[in-house]
């Protein structure tokens, strides 16, 4: 919902630190009862309140034309990662089971194919294309509760520079884990690390001998998700190599 109207008024913060919107601002603003909103505090002493819904337009609409060229191509995807798929081995592609592609939904359910209880890994290309109206559905469901490993944080900081906007890589973090996603920085763990590292390591052979390129980033990602045991969301995860 877009706002109506620029409404400025006034209201008295109450006990405890309540705040009761006045009701013009509310109609201006969609807020109702049961709105999640986000609170900021800014220089000066300036406090603004955005509804969470604000802040996903408000993000496609500044990065969508920023980052026009470096953007996925693809719609975002889901791979079966570490889940445990139920599929007869004969139907699995020489890429295996991790890098297998999902229905968005368990036909017989109708259900989304992962979890709210163990939120799906996604790659930056999927944040990338969740930020394209046209290329974001199935993130919009999964943003919530998903996990961006570092991985994916640093490639997603990476395509920022290349697009002349590394400057706001921390405003555009900030406001993705205020949707929900999770950003669990460097593991401290060297012994997680190096086994991500290597079954990443084998991932991107896997891929090369089935004629496909995966980035390191992207199979970091993947082999987060197998140890997670949950679903790989991506965008552009493959790419045909030129025989």
């Amino acid at each position: 919902m877009e706002p109506s109207q620029t409404v400025v008024t006034t209201a008295r913060v109450g006990q405890r630190g309540r705040l009761i919107l006045p009701a013009q601002a509310q109609r201006a603003t969609g807020i109702t009862p049961g709105t999640q909103v986000v609170v900021r505090t800014g220089p000066a002493g300036s406090i603004t309140i955005e509804p969470l819904w604000a802040v996903a337009n408000r993000l496609r609409s500044e990065y969508a034309e920023l980052l026009d060229g470096h953007l996925p191509g693809g719609a975002a995807l889901l791979f079966a990662g570490g889940r445990d798929i139920d599929i007869d081995p004969s139907d699995l592609t020489v890429l295996g089971p991790v890098l297998h592609h999902l229905p968005d939904r368990a036909p017989a359910s109708g259900r989304r194919a992962y979890r709210d209880d163990r939120g799906p890994v996604l790659t930056a290309r999927a944040v990338l294309a969740w930020l394209t109206a046209d290329h974001g559905t199935l993130v919009v469901d999964a943003l919530p509760f998903g996990v961006m490993p570092e991985a994916a944080v640093s490639d997603l900081i990476t395509v920022l520079a290349h697009a002349g906007a590394h400057q706001r890589a921390d405003a555009l973090l900030v406001d993705l884990g205020v949707l929900g996603l999770r950003l669990p920085g460097p593991s401290r763990n060297r012994t997680t690390l190096a086994q991500d590292t290597a079954v990443a390591v084998d991932l991107i052979g896997v891929a090369a001998q089935a004629g496909y390129a995966l980035s390191m980033p992207d199979a970091l990602c993947a082999a987060a998700a197998r140890r997670l045991e949950t679903g790989l969301i991506a965008a552009d995860l493959l790419t045909p190599v030129a025989p």
